[in-house]
């Protein structure tokens, strides 16, 4: 094989929770830990980032083990059951139960979108050097501190897991994600827009446009959606009472 040629990586990972067996996932092997954190987080498994004790992946990154003593249960959601569309075999699932409406109050300026997506391709080495990469940001203000600005960016083989782990490194971090957004490189599927819904995101931020399942779960549960974000412009799809012009 010519290594000249851009390849992306992707490696199954094996991630555990306290010595059992969750999950294996197809993923590019960085920042496994906010990847496992946001994962299970998503997943309603963990609730508390506090009760975490350790995350450790094994040095050939095969496993990412959580330690959170007594913290972990079963999945709340369903996630687990959920197949990304483009990122294995398609599923049919009953999406949206037990979530409730996101509150309304929360709102954000349509410029200050677009320049967090600017901000957010520009940090995406990965996504500019192979062109075959998912890229994903969450920014808000953590707990405690309306001043203080918060914005992580991450990288992935799959637009969920891109997702899990900017949520994931938000949850460690104490985001408070009521009133955080959620920007993403790729379409708006289900399983990423429940990922948004679980982790009680309002807004949600795509360079593309949502599936019709993602359309009407994000309607139906008062997430505010908004596509071709890098348009002169962009459309919002649900909720749009969030979107100061």
């Amino acid at each position: 094989m010519n290594e000249s040629f851009p390849l992306v990586m992707e490696t199954p990972v094996e991630l555990t929770a306290n010595g059992e067996r969750i999950a294996v996932l197809m993923c590019t092997p960085l920042n496994l830990d906010d990847l496992a954190a946001g994962h299970l987080f998503t997943r309603g498994m963990l609730a508390d980032a506090s009760r975490i004790k350790s995350i450790i992946a094994r040095e050939d990154m095969s496993v990412v083990d959580v330690l959170a003593p007594g913290a972990v249960s079963e999945d709340r959601f369903g996630l687990g059951q959920v197949i990304a569309s483009g990122c294995g075999s398609g599923s049919q699932v009953a999406v949206g139960a037990g979530f409730g409406v996101l509150p309304a109050g929360f709102s954000v300026r349509l410029e200050t979108l677009k320049t967090w997506s600017v901000a957010m391709f520009r940090a995406a080495e990965l996504y500019r050097k192979t062109g075959g990469m998912h890229c994903a940001s969450i920014a808000g203000s953590l707990t405690g501190s309306e001043e203080r600005s918060y914005f992580v960016v991450r990288e992935d083989v799959g637009r969920h897991n891109a997702v899990d782990k900017v949520i994931g490194r938000a949850f460690l971090d104490g985001l408070d994600f009521s009133s955080a957004c959620i920007l993403t490189s790729g379409r708006i599927a289900a399983d990423m827009i429940l990922k948004a819904v679980a982790a009680r995101v309002p807004v949600i931020v795509s360079r593309s446009i949502p599936t019709s399942t993602a359309f009407e779960i994000a309607r139906e549960a008062g997430v505010t959606m908004v596509g071709r974000i890098g348009d002169d412009h962009p459309i919002v799809y649900t909720n749009p009472e969030r979107i100061r012009l």
